[in-house]
């Protein structure tokens, strides 16, 4: 019969060598000693990530918003490209917005773009709003976006200029939380990327990738001031965007966004968050949409930081797992199962606790629901990143291109 300490002497002893049959782990090089510590320190500061984030989620976000009749006055730039469902209700909110002193500048390429139609009768509603519409852009590099928005650019009259994408549904105090946000040392602003509460499978699964994996590195970033700025929701002085060359300085990348965080960076500015996180709210969301928008991200981001090749696989809660289950047996000798398994059930709780910190109220979703989709889409993750890898051309606004190292852009 097996005593008790048998069997815990037998647990104990489990280590890579349990995962290595046929006395491989014996014959191993000296050298693995210090690629196993290189990687437990590599997942140790993914832990620490963790803790970064959902403290700096509690501190920064979602403060009471202080209204100021004095603010300086904001340029909004709008660019619009095709309707969905959720268009109107997107764009009234910025029409309803709590704020002394700004203008709306939307920007079609097409003047029979059926988004125009929408524009018009809120612009018939809201006649107190200062509101315009421009026509047809003006090519001064690859990016449709840039492009697009060049004729509003070139007419804003306030000295704060924000860009915000169509999907963007604001909350009624949300334009002055970020004016707020913008201190003396501060250039550019940017919401968090989030999402509006939406029905359905797909809708959960973008909202808890950016509440969590994209919520984690984006605020991580940001209490550590790296660049990490997402331009779908951002504000930031003219004075300083002119000194960069303004926006045709940025016509030939697609992440401009980061390119402009970058700039601001570079001549000694800071970038913030604002309180309150971008509400994406895009009609009908589905999950080849969002596989095929974050592969795309993930391509932007290794062109840009070539590092990331390597980063990005291995940032994710599985493939961390695994590296620290192989670390941590050889070095402390740990069981590798007890390991993954308390590795990734830890994981997956500090994600759903950002995730209810970033809504800050009640997710639409209860935890075993959370739980389908977290796992689905770490499951995926190795795919997505394979699919970044594998395809040369970004395909965007009715646009493709071609990444070069560095983010430039050609056309494919």
């Amino acid at each position: 019969m097996t005593s008790s300490d048998d069997v815990n002497a037998s647990w104990g002893a489990w280590s890579l060598a349990t995962l290595f049959p046929f006395r491989v782990w014996p014959l191993l090089p000296p050298w693995w000693t210090l690629l196993a510590t290189i990687g437990m320190v590599f997942v140790t500061c993914l832990y620490l990530l963790h803790l970064i984030a959902y403290s700096y989620s509690k501190y920064r976000l979602h403060r009471v918003v202080d209204f100021d009749p004095n603010a300086t006055g904001v340029s909004i730039l709008k660019p619009l490209l095709g309707v969905d469902k959720n268009l109107k209700t997107n764009l009234q909110s910025f029409f309803t917005m709590k704020f002394p002193k700004f203008e709306l500048l939307f920007c079609v390429k097409d003047r029979h773009d059926p988004a125009v139609g929408i524009v018009k009768q809120l612009m018939d509603r809201y006649p107190a709003v200062d509101a315009r519409i421009f026509y047809g852009g003006e090519v001064v590099g690859l990016n449709p976006k840039i492009n697009n928005m060049m004729p509003a650019y070139r007419n804003a009259k306030y000295p704060l200029l924000m860009i915000s994408d169509a999907g963007i549904f604001m909350r009624s105090d949300a334009l002055m939380d970020m004016v707020n946000s913008m201190t003396d040392d501060v250039a550019l602003v940017t919401q968090m990327p989030y999402c509006k509460d939406r029905e359905g499978f797909a809708g959960a699964l973008e909202q808890i990738y950016f509440g969590t994996s994209h919520g984690r590195i984006y605020l991580a970033g940001n209490c550590m001031q790296f660049v990490c700025s997402t331009g779908m929701s951002s504000l930031m002085r003219r004075v300083v965007l002119d000194e960069c060359g303004g926006l045709p300085a940025f016509g030939d990348v697609l992440a401009e966004d980061y390119f402009i965080g970058l700039e601001f960076s570079r001549r000694g500015w800071l970038s913030a968050i604002s309180t309150h996180p971008a509400l994406q709210n895009s009609a009908e969301p589905s999950v080849s949409k969002f596989h095929a928008r974050i592969s795309r991200w993930m391509q932007l981001r290794i062109a840009m930081l070539p590092h990331m090749m390597v980063v990005e696989p291995l940032q994710d809660c599985f493939m961390a797992g695994l590296i620290g289950c192989l670390c941590a047996s050889h070095l402390f000798s740990f069981n590798p199962y007890i390991y993954y398994v308390v590795h990734c059930t830890a994981w997956c709780m500090c994600d759903y606790a950002l995730n209810r910190s970033i809504q800050n109220g009640r997710l639409p979703y209860n935890l075993s629901a959370f739980a389908r989709a977290w796992a689905f889409r770490e499951v995926l993750a190795p795919f997505i990143y394979i699919r970044a890898i594998l395809t040369p051309n970004i395909h965007w606004r009715n646009g493709r291109f071609r990444l070069h190292w560095g983010g430039k852009i050609k056309s494919s």
